[in-house]
């Protein structure tokens, strides 16, 4: 069981680097939205029920980020949108994770 916690933080932790980047704006969100999208579909089965949560979450408002401003209709969002879910997200994972470690000292 242990273990499993660890391997699980430790793909946990590739989300909460990437969407840090992206909230410090150290990276655009087109960037963002692919390379999120490449680590859902790498990493996802090996989190837990918080994170996933909170990952799926903000897979909603990645999948309905569209850049291209001339194309975009009521159902996407723009990047401050996007930079809004994920300062959201972060704030909710740093929340899950402090979980974790208060459950683990127990």
């Amino acid at each position: 069981m242990e273990h499993s916690y660890r391997s699980g933080s430790a793909h946990a932790s590739r989300f909460v680097f990437l969407i840090a980047q992206f909230v410090d704006r150290r990276i655009p969100a087109e960037f963002f939205s692919a390379q999120f999208r490449d680590l859902q579909n790498i990493q996802s089965a090996y989190l837990d029920a918080d994170v996933s949560s909170v990952i799926g979450m903000l897979s909603v408002d990645v999948g309905a980020y569209l850049g291209d401003v001339e194309i975009r209709g009521v159902d996407y969002i723009d990047s401050e949108q996007l930079w809004m879910a994920a300062g959201q997200a972060f704030r909710d994972l740093m929340t899950v994770q402090s979980e974790h470690i208060e459950r683990e000292a127990g």
